[in-house]
């Protein structure tokens, strides 16, 4: 069994907001490999309130009111932006567990070195808290998964080259690649091939059992939301987050790559990553320069496989 601290930053349920993240959580609950531990929560797709919100209610929705949940960074380490949310009316206002995320991190994992798996599905500033708190934090980590990062390509945007979770707090990444643990990146280069249709959505939307029906008009909504915002129509949308989850169990669904991994922090390449697979020394310069794997990265992903384990965990909750 895997045990698992899931960082997220959560908008499931709230109009117009990404809808990954809630199945992530969901399909954390799903596998029978996965025991979740706790579930923290950081400024990201939402504000930290709206994305605590949200976590609470989906928890209640899926009958695990039980799992912990830690109210997390208000913001990035520096950037001051902070994301603004909407929690839908009649969502309840629950209130989180007093200890602050980074610090519920540390706590946890201390009491139990080795056995803990750290699931970072949004910007990564509650981790970076946590190695800063605790030296041995990272050390102490069975795994530090990361769904975050474009390392074979780019995201062909000016105004975020970055991919928003490593764009929205590059120091906080810059921390963890340096913290001396090599963490599973699942990035854009795989978790874009892995996606839901708005067929599958409505077929969701059908269903009798209320999570998958609820997770269903969200995603449907999801991706009308793509389409007002594309110049390029689109019929379906990526489970960034739910991927980085199904790793944990899984790892045979992607394909790894030991690579040693830079980010950019300036503003011009703001969350930009330069990724070396350390597989020449050569220099133009004739230099040598010894380097160490601090990255785990995923190049290549079984979609087909990936697909139906989802929509299966998915179907199986109540």
């Amino acid at each position: 069994m895997e045990r698992i601290i899931l960082d997220v930053d959560l908008a499931m349920g709230a109009p117009g907001s990404d809808i990954d993240d809630g199945f992530a959580l969901a399909l954390a609950l799903a596998d029978p490999g996965i025991q979740v531990d706790l579930v923290t929560t950081v400024n990201g797709n939402t504000d930290v309130a709206t994305a605590t919100t949200l976590t609470l209610e989906l928890l209640h929705q899926l009958g695990r009111s039980d799992i912990p949940v830690h109210r997390g960074a208000l913001r990035p380490l520096i950037r001051p932006q902070t994301r603004h949310g909407m929690v839908p009316e009649g969502v309840p206002a629950r209130e989180p567990h007093p200890t602050a995320a980074a610090v519920a991190m540390v706590d946890h994992v201390r009491a139990n070195p080795g056995e803990i798996t750290v699931v970072a599905v949004g910007p990564l500033t509650n981790v970076a808290l946590a190695i800063r708190l605790d030296p041995s934090f990272a050390a102490n980590l069975k795994q530090l998964v990361i769904m975050g990062g474009v390392f074979d390509g780019h995201t062909h945007r000016a105004s975020m080259p970055g991919e928003f979770n490593i764009w929205n707090d590059p120091e906080a990444a810059d921390i963890v690649l340096t913290s001396g643990i090599a963490a599973r990146w699942v990035g854009l280069d795989v978790t874009l091939q892995v996606r839901v249709s708005r067929g599958e959505a409505k077929a969701m939307e059908a269903s009798d059992k209320p999570f998958e029906s609820f997770a269903g008009r969200y995603t449907a909504a999801w991706i009308d939301h793509l389409n007002l915002r594309n110049t390029e129509q689109v019929d379906s949308c990526a489970m960034h987050d739910p991927l980085a989850v199904a790793a944990v169990t899984h790892p045979e669904f992607l394909t790894w790559a030991p690579a040693y991994v830079q980010v950019e922090t300036g503003d011009r390449m703001r969350g930009a990553f330069v990724t070396d697979y350390l597989d020449s020394d050569w220099a133009p310069d004739e230099s040598r320069v010894s380097l160490s794997p601090n990255a785990l990265v995923a190049r290549a992903v079984d979609a087909a496989a990936f697909h139906e384990f989802f929509l299966t965990k998915i179907k199986e909750l109540s």
